[in-house]
């Protein structure tokens, strides 16, 4: 009976002390920020984001050649500060060269020919016609004088022919000089006929058109003249405007391609920085959020301010970035040049959830 007697009392006390424990339990659990899903949260934690980039100027401007050749001359180096109007580097230009030398000589042997039709001219003005219709009235007059005779010695043969007085041969003869004379006449007629409906001015004409055709020649290689020096201007990289320089193409002797970016310039009224980060990551960023920039080069840390989230997708190995421009809103004109890398930190900007 006092066995039965305990273990009664014995389970009271262990349901007594069970009760107490879950009272406790429940109290420090109200205290608590639930633990559920849907809108109960764990507090909230901070997400730390890397990217890589580098720093550029307000604006840039990429400087490329027009032809393809050899790189002669550098007077520029990457990361050296330019005035409007510097020349950076130069292209080999011998083709170029050559064909000005052509063009030159042309010239030079066109001058020539020039002042000989100029001397011709002045000739033809002296003289304008050939020999063939000068002193054409005294020709005209000889031949028909010899046409006369030649006629009336043809006459006289022929009555004497007639009488047996003159051989068949003699008498050919005779009709033939008449017949040799009547056509020098005509040709001498005719040759005066043009002589008075104005041969003199068109030979005078003929003579200051080949002098004009000339000239029109050398205009013409003069023009191309002026023009192949013109293309000496893409054989050499100007600087458009102030600015820092990054060149690509630095080294004397290195063959580039046409259209080959040879440097890059970069405008210094403030500086920019593109930064790429990885595709997970951008959900989390947005216009206006502070990032931080350690440049590799003076060990230092400066501030930037995003401004533009772009849909350029860039996949280098198994990853996608995506370029994120920033404002630097630090003074790194004395310690950074554009092009130059590092690193970009997004720190405590974004809260993550995390599921239970």
């Amino acid at each position: 009976m006092k066995k039965w007697i305990f273990a009664v009392v014995g389970c009271l006390v262990g349901v007594a002390v069970a009760a107490a424990g879950c009272f406790w339990y429940l109290r420090n659990i109200e205290k608590e920020e639930p633990i559920c899903s849907g809108a109960e949260k764990k507090p909230a934690k901070k997400r730390v984001i890397t990217g890589f980039g580098y720093i550029r100027g307000s604006s840039q401007y990429a400087l490329k050649n027009k032809y393809a050749s050899f790189v002669s001359k550098v007077h520029i180096y990457s990361y050296n500060r330019v005035k409007k109007g510097d020349c950076i580097l130069e292209y080999d230009d011998y083709d170029l060269r050559v064909k000005i030398t052509d063009v030159e000589n042309d010239i030079a042997a066109m001058k020539k020919d020039i002042a000989l039709q100029e001397t011709k001219l002045e000739l033809v003005k002296l003289d304008p016609l050939p020999s063939d219709y000068r002193n054409i009235n005294w020709k005209t007059s000889r031949a028909k004088d010899l046409l006369e005779r030649t006629e009336n010695e043809w006459l006289v043969y022929r009555r004497l022919h007639r009488s047996r007085s003159v051989s068949d041969l003699d008498l050919r003869s005779k009709k033939q000089a008449y017949l040799d004379a009547k056509a020098a006449y005509q040709i001498t007629v005719s040759d005066q006929e043009k002589v008075n409906s104005g041969l003199k001015k068109l030979y005078l004409q003929q003579a200051e058109q080949q002098l004009d055709s000339l000239k029109n020649e050398l205009a013409g290689l003069e023009r191309e003249l002026e023009l192949l020096n013109e293309q000496r201007k893409y054989y050499k990289i100007i600087a458009p405007y102030d600015g820092l320089i990054k060149t690509h193409s630095d080294t004397v002797g290195a063959w580039n391609a046409a259209a080959t970016e040879a440097a890059c310039l970069h405008k210094e009224a403030h500086y920019k920085l593109y930064a790429y980060f990885p595709e997970e990551d951008i959900p989390y960023i947005k216009d206006g959020m502070t990032a931080r920039f350690f440049s590799h080069d003076s060990g230092k840390w400066y501030e930037a301010k995003s401004f533009e989230l772009t849909r350029s997708r860039t996949a280098v190995g198994d990853g996608i970035f995506h370029l994120v421009k920033f404002k630097v809103t630090s003074d790194i004109s004395k310690d950074i040049r554009a092009g130059k890398q590092g690193v970009i930190r997004i720190e405590g900007a974004v809260t993550v959830k995390f599921e239970i």
